[in-house]
């Protein structure tokens, strides 16, 4: 439950949005998503994924974000650049979805690179949590063309452009 893991309600909402750029946090126990709001002053996709948690701050980081899957949610024209030297087409909604090939969110425990077998199991489980995340949003029908990406430590962890979803007709 959000108390459980400290959400901090001030900061944000489990309401799914689309009409604004976001950072989120994926609950990977309670499957829960969780949103910055919009609030006077602040741009949320520029707020930090700890201060989406009761102890974190837009400097400081807190431990009860080990368990949270962060992803960051594009509206048209809200991003620029590349991610990791690969091109992004930011006049279509894109939602980033950090991945870590060694940290288990279940378990809160790092997997040695060694243990391939157990990598790769990891990576499948944050695949599907991204394509849980991703589906919410399409859900919502947002009225722009929407991909997402699995963005990890390194280009060669990441995955850009997993699936696509047009706008609606």
């Amino acid at each position: 439950m959000a108390e459980d893991r400290k959400i901090n309600l001030r900061y944000c909402t489990n309401k799914i949005r689309v009409d604004y750029a976001h950072v989120g946090l994926y609950d990977v126990l309670d499957r829960q998503m969780w949103i910055a709001r919009k609030r006077l002053g602040i741009v949320p996709v520029r707020v930090s994924h700890a201060r989406l948690l009761v102890g974190g701050t837009q400097d400081t980081s807190t431990a009860d974000k080990d368990h949270f899957v962060c992803y960051w949610f594009h509206t048209p024209g809200t991003g620029e650049g590349y991610v990791h030297g690969y091109p992004i087409d930011w006049s279509e909604g894109h939602i980033l979805v950090r991945i870590d090939p060694n940290w288990n969110y279940s378990t809160r425990q790092f997997i040695p690179s060694t243990e391939t077998a157990k990598v790769e199991r990891n990576l499948d489980q944050q695949f599907n949590w991204g394509k849980r995340i991703f589906e919410a949003y399409t859900s919502c029908k947002p009225r722009f063309p929407l991909s997402w990406h699995m963005v990890g430590p390194r280009a060669t962890d990441s995955v850009f452009y997993v699936q696509r979803s047009e706008k609606p007709i």
